[in-house]
């Protein structure tokens, strides 16, 4: 409830009080020639609309305007994005160490995760490929070794080596790379049946095929991976948790509130390339007692399905809300809420349909945004806030020994606004009351029967303060404020609150100094 002290406190009541300071100190200074003792001083004669009182809120606070100019309260938060890290780093554990001997023209090596992964293809952004392909026999040969199935600008991985015949003693010949190995950055590799395979060729000149020779062999390591693409399981992606603060009742102390359809809204940003289920594992109001209050409905219950990309690098959105047909919102958020605590988690290919060829990307990622939304629309009744401003005043304008200010409102907003103020001590023991009995600050302008606004209402106080009073601002430490709110007709009608409802607010003082 900070804005609406900001604006009917320090806006109406302290500025009453002191913005005329600078007017103050320079009669203050009177020459001592003069010998008049009072001075008009007109301080304040404005009209604004509440969203220009308010003016900018916080970062993660906002207040917007309707087409029909209804405000909106709107506290926002978001979490960090939960990445795809979890799948990438399972199936790079898999195939960190791929390391095989060559006892055949084709070999299978196992390449794919778990038994609910079927990995069609996969895009290398680093990994070292080594090998040694050796020649026992006692005959020159080719040696060929290729991945028919890894290809770098579409042509298949190949390295090919003519050995000569082995004399049968001392080394054996070998073709091998293991102070250059091949760099497979940039490699797709395509993942048949869930294994990566090898095939190796050795060729006498008369063009026989020979078996591997024994020590032949090869290996891949250090293998990570900037996309994948096929059926990836079904796994669980715990989103963080974040609590969003809602301030509108920080400084609340007694009466009650209504929202006429409050909504949370959580935007659902994502790059995961599969299908999956919004699971809502948290969703709490926590209440000025502390007390918490679980939000209910089928979506926390049951979950919701959000969108996916179907082409790399794009981002899907997904937008729920939350409101009086499918949750119990309004009761919980008219409960004086001061935080909303949640976390959303992702279930990947939440019906474990393999027919659905999804994709990642090492970069990919979900994260969820919530946003607690409190139109100014409903009714408040003797809805009571309290807080405490510091003050020092001490022994200044010692020539003033009165001042005597008129306040007149018209008030197009349909609030009415009762004050009471107390000037306090060091010690917090009170001085002084602001004035003899609670002000009324703003009387409610009358609504229809759509809660539209039909007048405005007129108020107006004078407030004097002289000797001791005078005195209790001069050496006062604080000002603590008392609002109690209420809507029109006592809060019995629900009202609109909007941004073409003007205040007018007319200010003047008579300054009696002490003559010389």
């Amino acid at each position: 409830m900070k804005y609406f002290q900001h604006l009917l406190l320090t806006g109406l009541c302290i500025t009453c009080c002191f913005s005329c300071s600078n007017q103050l100190e320079d009669l203050s200074r009177v020459d001592e020639t003069r010998y008049n003792s009072a001075y008009a001083v007109p301080i304040i004669d404005s009209d604004v609309t509440l969203s220009e009182l308010i003016g900018d809120v916080t970062e993660n606070v906002s207040l917007s305007v309707d087409p029909d100019g209804l405000l909106r309260f709107r506290y926002s938060g978001e979490v960090p994005a939960v990445g795809s890290d979890v799948i990438f780093a399972r199936l790079e554990a898999l195939a960190r160490g791929v390391f095989l001997p060559i006892t055949r023209n084709r070999l299978a090596a196992p390449f794919g995760g778990a038994d609910d992964v079927d990995i069609d293809e996969l895009r290398i952004k680093g990994g070292l490929l080594t090998y040694a392909l050796t020649n026992e026999y006692d005959r020159p040969v080719t040696v060929t070794l290729s991945l028919p199935d890894a290809t770098l600008d579409g042509v298949a991985f190949s390295v090919s080596a003519d050995l000569p015949a082995y004399s049968g003693t001392g080394d054996v010949p070998t073709f091998s790379n293991p102070d250059d190995p091949v760099n497979l950055k940039g490699y797709v590799l395509t993942i048949p049946n869930d294994s990566l395979y090898f095939e190796y060729d050795i060729v006498d000149e008369m063009g026989n095929d020979l078996t591997p020779s024994p020590g032949a062999i090869v290996a891949i390591t250090n293998l990570r991976f900037s996309y994948m693409e096929g059926y990836l399981g079904q796994a669980l992606y715990p989103g963080g948790r974040d609590t969003i603060e809602v301030d509108f009742f920080d400084n609340y102390l007694e009466g009650d509130i209504f929202f006429e359809d409050p909504t949370i809204t959580m935007t659902l940003i994502n790059t995961f390339g599969v299908p999956a289920l919004a699971q809502v594992s948290v969703l709490n109001v926590i209440d000025v007692n502390g007390e918490v209050i679980p939000i209910t409905g089928d979506a926390v219950d049951e979950g919701f399905y959000f969108e996916f990309p179907r082409t790399p690098g794009d981002t899907a959105f997904t937008t729920f809300v939350f409101d009086n047909t499918n949750s119990n919102i309004a009761e919980v958020l008219s409960a004086r809420p001061v935080a909303l605590d949640y976390e959303v988690d992702a279930l990947v290919n939440p019906d474990a349909d393999t027919d659905i060829i999804g994709f990642l990307t090492d970069s990919a990622a979900y994260q969820a945004k919530v946003e607690v939304e409190l139109p100014l629309y409903g009714n408040a009744s003797d809805f009571t806030v309290r807080d405490t401003f510091v003050i020092d005043l001490m022994d200044r304008y010692q020539d003033v020994v009165g001042i005597d200010f008129r306040l007149t409102t018209r008030n197009g907003l349909p609030l009415a606004i009762e004050l009471q103020g107390t000037f306090l001590d060091d010690a917090g023991n009170a001085l002084a009351d602001l004035n003899d009995g609670a002000i009324q600050l703003l009387q409610a302008a009358s609504v229809d029967a759509l809660g539209n606004t039909t007048n405005t209402a007129d108020e107006t106080n004078d407030i004097t303060f002289e000797d001791e009073r005078l005195e209790a601002i001069r050496n006062a430490a604080s000002l603590v404020i008392t609002l109690d709110i209420s809507t029109t007709n006592g809060g019995t009608s629900f009202v609109r609150v909007t941004d073409n409802q003007m205040l007018q607010v007319l200010l003047g003082a008579i300054v009696r100094v002490e003559n010389r």
